[in-house]
């Protein structure tokens, strides 16, 4: 069953945020192999909301690990996680490739 982690990281700055959010905008699939679906929302300035979504909870642990090396040379105050089955998933298709030009 298809499985989601939200995190909301909150970062030192702003400059920092962007940072990392650059990082996982250019080139996502190099830091999660496996991710099949990704979103980040900009919170405040030096916070960020993401939503992941795994095959299953399987690839989604080897994500977490993922995950974590690449925050180590990040500067984050902060870390929450949530995450679980993934019970429910819309888009609508004629955005699909407005959606996919977000950020890049």
């Amino acid at each position: 069953m298809p499985y989601a982690r939200i995190n909301m990281a909150e970062f030192t700055s702003s400059a920092e945020a962007e940072r990392t959010i650059a990082i996982l905008r250019n080139d996502i699939k190099s830091v999660f192999p496996e991710i099949r679906a990704f979103a980040c929302v900009e919170t405040t300035e030096t916070s960020a909301l993401t939503i992941s979504i795994y095959d299953d909870k399987e690839a989604a642990d080897r994500a977490a690990a993922q995950r974590d090396k690449h925050h180590e040379d990040k500067n984050l105050t902060d870390l929450l996680t949530h995450e679980g089955d993934l019970r429910c998933f819309y888009v609508e298709e004629k955005h699909i490739d407005a959606l996919l030009q977000i950020g890049s």
